[in-house]
């Protein structure tokens, strides 16, 4: 009896959870792909070419309308564009309800991507050859997920990741 308080419990609490980030998220896209520049001027200044890169991070939330979007903390957008340096990486943590498999479908150089991101997890890929990676995701099927309601049909995230 007590264990099926306690699961009762935890599915209560994960269900206000999800609740509360579905009210909180933002509820718009933007038209275009906005592009994120990581580590401009790196190089000057005090600092040497021993400093560790900067890392960009970027977060899949869920949205009302079309289920998920990528957010770098002041845009939202299904589609994104980054340009990083060689050898900086990218932070993407998963915010959404589903899960998320990673997919490279161009590059100069095979990523490895692991296997999907569940929510309030996250990956780092390192950017290790100049070149324009794309990337994007898929929702994997969870059994047990909730059913979220959103209105009309989810994006499909995409990413462009411009390394010079």
């Amino acid at each position: 009896m007590r264990n099926l308080l306690v699961t009762l419990t935890g599915f209560l609490v994960a269900a206000g959870s999800i609740a509360a980030i579905a009210i909180a998220a933002p509820r718009h896209t933007t038209a275009t792909a906005p592009a994120v520049r990581v580590g401009a001027g790196m190089g000057s200044g005090m600092m040497g070419s021993t400093a560790a890169p900067a890392t960009a991070k970027l977060t899949i939330q869920h949205v009302q309308k079309g289920c998920h979007v990528w957010s770098n903390g002041k845009t939202t957008a299904a589609m994104m564009r980054i340009h990083l340096k060689v050898g900086q990486k990218l932070s993407i943590l998963d915010m959404d309800v589903d899960a998320h498999q990673m997919m490279q479908f161009a590059g100069p150089a095979q990523m490895r991507m692991g296997g999907p991101m569940m929510m309030n997890r996250s990956m780092t890929l390192t950017f290790a050859k100049k070149g324009v990676y794309r990337l994007g995701t898929k929702t994997v099927p969870m059994p047990g997920a909730m059913d979220v309601k959103t209105i009309g049909p989810d994006n499909s995230l995409r990413l462009v990741v411009t390394v010079a």
